[in-house]
């Protein structure tokens, strides 16, 4: 006798995923979300990275510009799945 699910897989559900705090794992074009102090979440895709790995800019969704994260200000940055 084989057991079916009765949950599409469409439907599972994804856990969180992790911050990454050592941004040398970061490259141009990755899709991420960065929760600043102050509680904003910038979502978006980094147009551009320093080579020290110290600040990075982020083309934000929804035709919002482009910002630049620094890490000195302590960001949450946790990359994004592809879509």
């Amino acid at each position: 006798m084989r057991l079916h699910s009765t949950t599409p897989a469409s439907h599972t559900t994804r856990l969180p995923a992790a911050p990454v705090p050592d941004w040398s794992r970061l490259s141009r074009d990755d899709a991420v979300r960065v929760l600043l102090r102050d509680g904003r979440i910038i979502s978006g895709q980094i147009d551009m990275i320093a080579v020290d790995r110290s600040v990075f800019w982020v083309i934000q969704s929804a035709g919002r510009g482009r910002v630049m994260v620094c890490s000195s200000d302590k960001p949450v940055v946790v990359r994004a799945a592809a879509s």
